[in-house]
């Protein structure tokens, strides 16, 4: 008898002192406002572009994204990894004036019912051709001298992280 108890004590304080992950598959699926954008840490002033973004995020792992400046919806399609990671496939300019579909991992720092918080780390150019949420401007290069070229291909290589703030619309 002075065993069992000692053994059934262990025995609570292990299970007990687990505690259970967030199931962050089940808090993803709403309708998403872009609330804010952060570059390396910083504030990003969002244009009236980015503040119109919003995500549908479905249960069945397709999601639609829209934005008064583009005026065309675009979808896609979502799966979490290890309850900490977000592969989103997100559409990518080709340079033709066409989209396709290009594979973006995002951290998730943060998802409630109410809140998602993600990160990328990507550099610029890949920024630029992949439509992150809303459409960036493309380069022009029609006129640029080699040395300009260079120089926007320096610029393009710069590594920088970016974090994505949305809130779930009732």
């Amino acid at each position: 008898m002075n065993k069992l108890i000692p053994s059934l004590l262990i025995f609570l304080l292990m299970f007990s002192s687990c505690k259970k992950e967030t199931d962050n598959i089940s808090l993803l699926p709403g309708f998403w406002t872009q609330e804010s954008i952060t570059e390396d840490g910083n504030p990003v002033t969002m244009s009236a572009c980015e503040q119109s973004t919003r995500l549908l995020i479905e249960q069945n792992g397709i999601y639609r994204m829209y934005s008064s400046c583009d005026g065309q919806q675009r979808y896609g399609t979502w799966i979490i990894t290890g309850n900490t990671m977000l592969d989103i496939s997100l559409d990518h300019w080709n340079g033709s004036n066409k989209y396709e579909s290009f594979p973006v991992r995002f951290t998730i720092l943060k998802l409630t019912g109410t809140e998602m918080e993600i990160r990328v780390k990507t550099y610029i150019g890949e920024r630029k051709k992949t439509v992150m949420f809303t459409p960036v401007e493309q380069d022009v290069l029609t006129g640029k001298t080699p040395e300009e070229l260079l120089q926007l291909d320096r610029y393009n290589k710069t590594l920088k992280t970016y974090t994505y703030r949305f809130v779930k619309q009732e």
